[in-house]
Parts: structure tokens; C-alpha cells; sequence
């Protein structure tokens, strides 16, 4: 309950802040965008998440399901970050001003993630030789 409480008693200061740094117009947009964040957020995707980590325990218990968990989540993050990239938002202005070709997100993002997934493999794999027991597959 405390925590509910910090959160609403935050979020209106954090509004300020962002408004007052960045000067915005309209600030019942920027108030508007938060309320509905905290929403998205806690009553959709925090759900799905939590889901989906206890499939995710289940199957691997132990701390097995930290070596899926942490590429996911720097996957998930990555992808967060460069998803209007990935799906070609920008490209004619990208183009116009560098003259390079807005080409291979998509691919360098997948890259990226499996990357991720076959470092986390070598170090479950690693550690469990190290310790002298065989990681179960």
C-alpha cells in the first residue's frame, strides 16, 4: 500500500520536472502520457511478464532460468529502443540527410539477439564444467 502511495504521491513531481526541463506547451499531454504508462504498464504488460517468468521458472528451475532471462531482457530492450528504427520509421529522412540506405535493423536486431542467447549457453555451459557437475539440458 506504501508503495501505491510513493508512486502517486512521485508521479505528479516527476510531471513537473519533465515539464519544467523541457519546457513543454501542453502539459496535460505530458500528464496524460504518465497516467496512461502506469496503466499500460501495471495492469497489462506487468501481468504478461510475471506470466511468463513463472512459465519460465517452472520449466527451468533453479537458476537455470537466468541464462534465458537476461539475453531476453537485453533483447526485449534492444528491440524497445530501436523498434521505430526496426520497422523503417525515419527512412526517407535518413537517407536524405546521410545518403546511406536504411536497410538490415531487423537483421542486425536478431543478430544481436542471438548473440546474446549463445554467450549466455558458453557461460551455463562453463560454469557447470567448472564446478564439476554437467549442466541438464
Amino acid at each position: 500500500m506504501r508503495l501505491w502511495l510513493a508512486h502517486l504521491i512521485f508521479l505528479p513531481l516527476a510531471a513537473w520536472a519533465l515539464i519544467t526541463v523541457f519546457d513543454f506547451r501542453a502539459a496535460s499531454n505530458v500528464a496524460l502520457w504518465f497516467v496512461g504508462a502506469v496503466i499500460v504498464h501495471d495492469l497489462l504488460i506487468l501481468p504478461l511478464y510475471s506470466a511468463a517468468d513463472r512459465a519460465g521458472r517452472l520449466a527451468l528451475p533453479g537458476t537455470r532460468i537466468n541464462y534465458v532471462r537476461i539475453p531476453a531482457g537485453l533483447s526485449l530492450l534492444v528491440l524497445l529502443v530501436f523498434w521505430s528504427t526496426i520497422r523503417g520509421k525515419g527512412a526517407g529522412t535518413y537517407t536524405r540527410v546521410s545518403g546511406l540506405e536504411w536497410d538490415g535493423y531487423g537483421t542486425r536486431w536478431l543478430l544481436v539477439t542471438a548473440a546474446l542467447f549463445a554467450i549466455s549457453a558458453v557461460v551455463y555451459f562453463v560454469r557447470g564444467r567448472s564446478t564439476g557437475r554437467q549442466p541438464a539440458l
